[in-house]
């Protein structure tokens, strides 16, 4: 962890700021916000999913509130200049962002167009476009990618693109959104030393908003925590702020580092074991090619009602890929999947979509409606619900996932763990008995993942079969079986407790120990891996 620098200039002040959206009638989403990030700091914004992080950090690079229909009163200063004195665009290049979702500012099909198009905006002479793009892609680590086509990268590496397109623009302040989010764990700590490396190197100042903060400890001299009521709560050294507020951050819903927290791990909590043996999905010798590149190899499971299985592997092994062909979405190249038996190409699609729900990685993929009560109802509308049915079933749901507020939203103005709440709602309207989720607890805080678990652990416990894709191994740590895949072929299926012995294998898939047994190497405990 830095140690905090003197009395700096500030590179960004904000004065007595609030901001609302003008579609939300409730309190406005900041309300007299005042801080400063300072020049060459390296800051952390945290606070609990919808509590405004995100439409922070664009009301300070100037998109907001003119980008969308919103309304914000007090004043934010970049280098002691006010931000609304600068020209269209100019504030943009100065203060650089990079999404929680990178694809979503990429406009170009190969690597080289998308960086060459960012310096062409700039007006960067023709003759200077190609060595500066070469020293981007040294910066990242990803030289010789030029001409590779962006979307068929890793989640790892189109977030070291955005992060290169990004840093071609030479910004003062660099704005990192859930940059770590969508990764394996060892991606999340490459990417998490790079950003420390160019940092160091060129001495910019860093605004990281994460939930997750424990591998970022060692970057950050203070922390800023908004808190649900559209204040700031707190503005603090890490230690001090961690060891201090626990309460107030555990009350806010915000995940403390491993190092500091005493919450039982998920294991402890639920890890309840199996209430059936019924085979309710079966695999057998699937596989799977997208053209001629191989995904999926020769892949066996079997699914049992009320077992939870987790889903890991690195970035790019093929784990969404089968959740798809699980799900029916995709037609496997080789191979068979029943589900209770039948062949499941063979179950009429209004039957199987009542018995398995699916939640995609990316929420907006399954957004058909336009506000969040129709996105609830439109399945029961299908099925012929009445509308009292409708209205308490949808109630219900918008009171469990914490979406009350935003009944007449549309879907995709919400933010990205309100998103991600929805998505999982939309498939609870009826009970299957079969679940798939894809990275469930992506952009979640700490309160809405355990709920949204003790949800999913409930239904668990009734007999229904849950699927996880994720990166969460604390979330594998309490899962019934774990299946890890590299390089498209399973790599180990099991129980967590026999993965955990096998060190070698988690670091050729990319992946870590949970966060218990972490925190107990650094206490120099001894202890057993069977426990």
């Amino acid at each position: 962890m830095k140690v905090l620098k003197g009395r700096q200039k500030p590179i960004i002040e904000v004065c007595n700021f609030s901001f609302s959206y003008e579609d939300i009638d409730e309190q406005r989403l900041f309300d007299r916000l005042d801080f400063k990030l300072n020049q060459n700091e390296v800051t952390l914004l945290m606070g609990a999913s919808g509590s405004g992080k995100s439409s922070l950090a664009l009301c300070l690079n100037g998109l907001y509130p003119e980008a969308v229909e919103g309304t914000s009163s007090g004043d934010i200063f970049f280098l002691g200049r006010h931000i609304q004195e600068y020209e269209t665009g100019e504030l943009t290049q100065e203060i650089g962002i990079v999404f929680q979702d990178p694809e979503s500012q990429f406009c170009m099909i190969t690597v080289e167009d998308e960086l060459a198009f960012t310096l062409e905006n700039r007006k960067i002479p023709a003759s200077d476009i190609r060595s500066r793009i070469e020293s981007a892609l040294r910066a990242v680590g990803m030289e010789g990618f030029n001409q590779h086509n962006i979307h068929e990268l890793s989640g790892g590496q189109k977030q070291k693109i955005a992060l290169a397109a990004v840093l071609l623009l030479e910004p003062g302040l660099l704005i990192l959104d859930e940059p770590t989010a969508n990764l394996d764990p060892i991606s999340s700590l490459d990417f998490v030393k790079l950003v420390e490396e160019i940092q160091e190197e060129q001495k910019m100042s860093v605004l990281i908003i994460e939930h997750q903060a424990e591998e970022w400890l060692r970057l950050i001299e203070r922390v800023l925590v908004l808190g649900r009521d559209g204040k700031l709560l707190a503005d603090d050294t890490p230690d001090r702020l961690f060891s201090e507020q626990k309460q107030l951050l555990e009350q806010e819903g915000v995940f403390l580092p491993g190092e500091y927290s005493s919450t039982p791990a998920f294991r402890e909590k639920w890890n309840w074991g199996m209430q059936s043996r019924e085979n309710v999905l079966s695999v057998r010798d699937l596989s799977f090619s997208h053209g001629k590149q191989s995904v999926l190899k020769n892949v066996n499971m079997d699914v049992h009602g009320g077992e939870f299985i987790a889903v890991a592997g690195e970035n790019g092994a093929g784990k969404s890929t089968l959740l798809q062909l699980l799900a029916g979405l995709l037609e496997p190249e080789k191979g068979d999947i029943s589900m209770f038996d039948h062949p499941l190409g063979k179950w009429q699609e209004n039957d199987l979509r009542k018995r398995m729900g699916f939640v995609f990685q990316n929420p907006e993929h399954q957004f058909i409606t336009d506000t969040v009560y129709e996105e609830l109802t439109f399945g029961m509308k299908l099925n012929g619900y009445a509308e009292e049915e409708m209205k308490n079933i949808a109630g219900g749901l918008m009171e469990q996932f914490h979406l009350k507020e935003c009944r007449n939203s549309n879907p995709f103005a919400l933010s990205g763990g309100q998103k991600r709440r929805l998505s999982v709602a939309t498939v609870l309207d009826e009970t299957p008995d079969i679940l798939l989720f894809d990275e469930p607890t992506f952009g979640q805080d700490a309160a809405t993942t355990a709920e949204l678990m003790d949800y999913v652990m409930g239904l668990k416990a009734k007999g229904m079969a849950i699927i996880f894709v994720t990166h969460d191994m604390n979330i594998v740590d309490a899962a019934d079986h774990a299946v890890i895949l590299k390089q498209g072929e399973v790599a180990f299926s099991g129980p967590p407790n026999s993965l955990w012995k096998e060190e070698r294998l988690l670091h050729e898939a990319r992946l870590r120990l949970p966060a218990r047994f972490r925190k107990r190497r650094r206490e120099g405990e001894i202890y057993d891996l069977i426990h």
